[in-house]
């Protein structure tokens, strides 16, 4: 039982039977499958406004309203298309123009002081000056004076100092706070993105105006607000989705993504060939993605309007059941990889420290990083080789496949009408309503499947126990070896029934609601009306008491998760001496000043002063005014990241979609127009065509290539705007037509690259990988805590492990998952840290394994028997205290080392794996399996804590050897008569 979560993979090979069926390859790559109604309806929508708002360009009188910036509403529309709920667009929009607000107050309480701070009288003096000169200007010009005013002004004629000076520091103030408020949450993004932007224009008018002028960010805001409209207009017209719609459609996906990894588990046993983990864990990757990205609409379920059958009630009733079943269906994910990934570990081992080593006659290997831990896992794994451990027998393999399949074939069909229940529930709410005839067909399949499934756990524990009992009677041993393939058996046994029971009350929660709600009807947000009842009614109980009719004195489920947070926060510790508030006080302003959104921030405001300077001193202002110098210091801001992985990659993002915009919008311009001034006819037909290519990138692309695909759409926009209104509504500053607009666009592009890769460079790069280290290292401090949190309430006989367990995991499970992104942009930056992309993915991965072995442990510790809990104690050493203080040594210095980057000694307590394995040895000797404790789900569950417990110490063990392959080894210890070396390392 001790390695069975990695090396019994021999006690199921057969190589007599046939290699498990091969997955057909996908036909089209991800960008490109799309193809489905769903998928369609999102683009046409977003499609439409788009094109709506490009049509507004070509039409004279909106763009003599609207004016220059006219391109602008679609250029909102790309940013924030209106591709899902109503609700939450309206919030991307309120977020949008919270940051225009923003800005706009701080702007003109900016240009008010920077006025105020240039005398009236010499403003004044300063103006009528102005005005003579336009005069006497024009009698020579056939321009206007006002005309000639205008461009004086443009000029710097009306510049000074003081305003300047003003102006720069209140503004960059705005714009350090906006960039630490889009540093530290991104969910602000779209607030600090158009608040830097409103800002600029203060930045780069203030200065140049000689008189208060409010409304100048009437330009930008009118048409933000246009595009905004015409979003939530086409997001009402065109398929409307309301949240349980939308939560409806990730449920039936999630159900869909469920079945293929039972549909694994079924062709795998017993074969020979086995798939490949990584492929395996890019599966469990979808699955929890999938989940993630459902829970967000989930909150917005009570507000939700909606005409159907099923009520926001009703799918919020179908949360509990489903993530049950999702992490039924992990946690075997997670056996068949273990299984798998431990047996090619485990002939790695046995191969490179035993086998070789005999056939060359060498009394050990050559030395290598971690070898004084591989060495004694190589011998304890040679020692489960032994003649007295047999793995199970060829028939009894196949009567286990066989067996186990039958239950998961009722799992796949229940999961496959829970699908067919939802889609036809959310896919027919308005036209072609299912008749009854369909409705009592269906539900005739849902009972069917309901059956099937309670038959099936039923006839698939009984059925294994007799083989089981049969291999037992065949075996009549008590050594631990020799149980080790019944007792591996018997977690596989528990993890295919808990995922039977678990997808047979999604399926009976789904059925019940299905029979009892028929009637399509219009559902109003429930939380309103829950307020009101809870008001006027003394039944109603308050948020977040859970008691029951037929319990009425349980203790409510907010009191035990109190209880739980209080023993959480108990075991996190605390420090013996603190610090003076004054030291602390300076130390946490400079911490805040230099901290990663610190820096970012910092940037920020330089690469503001350093872009927007020019467009304030008098010998450049004309020419920055006239190149649109605003796009280079607008393209300087957006292009500084936190990180300097993320920089790069967004650096060569941006030049890219830069190039390719600009070739869609000239092709769009010279085959609409010619060599005219532009034909709004033909670049209308022109434009819809591109802007459904731009759209599809914009919806589809990987979230790493966003930021090039809207860059594109950005210069597709300007070139045609631009051209267009240079032939239109000719003004001075317009950069031209066609080519020269789109050359312009590009200097503009890689001047604000270029300032932006110069911060970003100096002093210091802010390097990924160490954000990285540091954020993982803080991730196994906290997995220490809920290791710490186990061991707290293990035995104890209470609730808090369960009230915890789900919380805590996917807090943790949520962070590691955002890291996968930041890790793969590794790959493009250059830094000094020993880690990379690889070691980190590894680390990562190791991670959200310890965190799913604890999660399951603090499960058990409510579920699992006291006498159980106590068994699991005694023979793997879970509470004893020389492997709990040498566990958290190792954690711990795995902690320092990720943030450090020092290497580890040679020697440590290490592996954790053989201490527990000699532990179950001593505490197993002489026992018996027998027939009754086979048959004991109890027991079952016992096998499958022991199963965790194992799992989490040869994580650990395994988190060490990456860590030391990275970082070496120091702290040698000397062979044959050597003393110790000393602090050399070994790379």
């Amino acid at each position: 039982m001790a390695e069975q979560n990695a090396q019994e993979s021999p006690a199921w090979s057969d190589s007599d039977v046939a290699p498990p069926v091969v997955e057909k390859k996908r036909r089209l790559p991800p960008f490109l499958d799309h193809f489905n109604g769903r998928d369609l309806k999102i683009f046409f929508r977003c499609w439409v406004a788009a094109w709506v708002a490009c049509l507004l360009i070509f039409i004279h009188p909106s763009l003599e309203s609207i004016g220059t910036a006219t391109f602008f509403a679609a250029l909102v529309l790309l940013m924030l298309p209106p591709s899902g709920v109503v609700f939450i667009y309206l919030l991307g929009a309120l977020s949008l123009f919270i940051g225009i607000c923003l800005a706009w107050a701080w702007g003109v309480i900016t240009m008010k002081a920077a006025q105020a701070a240039r005398p009236a009288a010499e403003t004044q003096a300063k103006v009528a000056a102005l005005q003579q000169l336009a005069v006497s200007q024009a009698h020579n010009s056939t321009y206007s004076p006002t005309e000639i005013a205008q461009r004086l002004v443009y000029d710097g004629y009306m510049l000074d100092a003081r305003v300047t000076a003003v102006t720069f520091c209140l503004i960059c103030t705005f714009i350090y706070f906006m960039a630490r408020l889009r540093a530290s949450n991104p969910k602000a993004a779209l607030t600090s993105i158009f608040a830097i932007i409103i800002s600029d224009l203060f930045l780069n008018y203030t200065p140049l105006l000689p008189s208060f002028a409010g409304t100048l960010p009437l330009t930008l805001v009118k048409p933000a607000a246009i595009g905004v409209g015409l979003g939530l207009a086409c997001s009402i017209l065109f398929f409307p989705q309301s949240t349980s719609h939308v939560v409806l459609d990730n449920m039936e996906d999630i159900v869909r993504l469920l079945q293929p990894p039972l549909a694994i588990t079924a062709n795998t046993l017993g074969k020979e060939e086995q798939p490949d983990p990584d492929q395996l864990r890019v599966t469990q990757a979808q699955i929890i993605q999938k989940y993630r990205g459902m829970v967000p609409a989930l909150a917005f379920l009570p507000l939700d309007f909606s005409v159907g059958c099923w009520g926001a009630e009703d799918v919020a009733s179908f949360q509990g059941p489903l993530r049950d079943a999702l992490f039924a269906v992990l946690s075997l994910l997670d056996f068949n990889i273990a299984r798998i990934a431990g047996q090619a570990r485990t002939e790695d081992l046995l191969r490179r420290y035993v086998d070789e080593r005999v056939a060359d006659g060498q009394e050990k290997p050559a030395r290598e990083v971690g070898e004084h831990q591989l060495t004694q896992l190589a011998e304890l794994l040679n020692g489960f080789r032994s003649p007295d451990s047999q793995p199970l027998r060829k028939e009894v393999v196949q009567d286990l496949a066989r067996t186990s399949a039958t239950a998961i074939d009722a799992c796949t069909e229940g999961l496959s009408v829970v699908q067919e229940c939802i889609h036809l529930v959310n896919c027919r709410r308005w036209f072609q309503q299912p008749k009854s005839a369909e409705r009592e067909q269906l539900q005739q399949r849902c009972d069917s499947a309901l059956e099937t499934l309670r038959k099936a756990r039923s006839a698939f524990i009984n059925d294994m126990s007799e083989i089981l009992m049969g291999e037992h009677d065949q075996r009549m041993v008590d050594q631990a070896q020799q149980s080790r393939p019944l007792m591996f058996v018997l977690v596989f046994e528990e993890h295919i029934s808990n995922t039977v029971e678990k997808t047979e009350a999604l399926l009976a929660r789904v059925s019940t609601v299905f029979q009892e709600s028929t009637k399509v009807r219009l559902y109003l947000p429930t939380r309103l009306r829950y307020a009101a009842s809870w008001a006027s009614s003394k039944e109603v109980k308050a948020p977040g008491t859970q008691t029951t009719e037929d319990d009425p004195d349980r203790v409510s489920l907010d009191d035990v998760a109190k209880s739980a947070q209080e023993k959480f926060r108990a075991t996190r510790g605390y420090r013996t001496k603190q610090r003076h508030p004054f030291s602390r006080a300076v130390l946490g302003i400079y911490h805040w000043f230099t901290c990663d959104e610190g820096l970012y921030a910092l940037r920020m405001v330089v690469v503001t002063i350093a872009l927007g300077i020019p467009g304030v001193i008098p010998r450049s202002a004309s020419f920055y005014y006239r190149v649109k110098g605003l796009w280079a210091l607008i393209m300087g801001q957006t292009g500084l990241v936190v990180y300097m992985a993320d920089f790069t990659f967004s650096m060569i993002a941006r030049i890219t979609g830069t190039v390719i915009g600009g070739v869609l919008g000239l092709l769009a311009w010279y085959i609409g127009s010619a060599n005219g001034p532009g034909n709004p006819y033909g670049l209308s037909a022109i434009t819809a065509v591109v802007l459904a290519i731009l759209i599809w990138v914009r919806l589809y692309l990987p979230p790493s290539l966003l930021q090039g695909g809207i860059i594109g759409a950005a210069t597709f926009l300007l070139v045609i705007a631009y051209s267009y209104d240079d032939t239109h509504i000719p003004q001075y500053g317009n950069p031209g037509v066609g080519y020269s607009v789109f050359w312009r666009r590009l200097v503009l592009v890689l001047v604000g690259v270029t300032a932006a890769a110069i911060l970003q460079l100096l002093p210091r790069p802010p390097s990924a990988s160490r954000h990285v280290c540091k954020t993982l290292s803080r991730t196994v401090r906290t997995l220490s805590t809920h290791y710490a949190l186990l061991l707290s309430v293990w035995g104890q006989g209470s609730n808090e492990g369960r009230a915890l367990a789900e919380p805590l995991s996917l807090q943790v499970a949520e962070s590691l998952v955002t890291l996968e992104g930041p890790i793969q942009l590794l790959k493009f930056e250059f830094s000094s840290s020993r880690f990379d992309s690889e070691s980190l993915g590894k680390v990562n991965t190791l991670c959200r394994s310890l965190n799913r072995q604890l999660a399951r442990l603090l499960l058990l510790s409510s579920s699992l028997s006291q006498e159980f809990q106590e068994q699991v104690a005694r023979q793997t050493g879970l509470l004893d205290h020389r492997l709990v203080g040498q566990v958290m040594a190792v954690m711990g210095i795995c902690e320092q080392a990720l943030k450090t980057g020092d290497a580890l000694p040679e020697i440590l307590p290490t592996p954790l794996f053989k201490q527990a394995v000699d532990q179950w040895s001593r505490g197993r000797r002489g026992e018996l399996i027998s027939g009754e404790m086979m048959r004991d789900e109890g027991y079952r569950k016992f096998c499958v804590a022991a199963s965790a417990y194992f799992g989490f110490l040869l994580t650990v063990d395994e988190l060490v050897l990456v860590v030391k392959g990275v970082l070496g080894e120091a702290h040698l210890v000397g062979r044959e008569g050597n003393w110790l070396l000393g602090d050399v390392e070994r790379d």
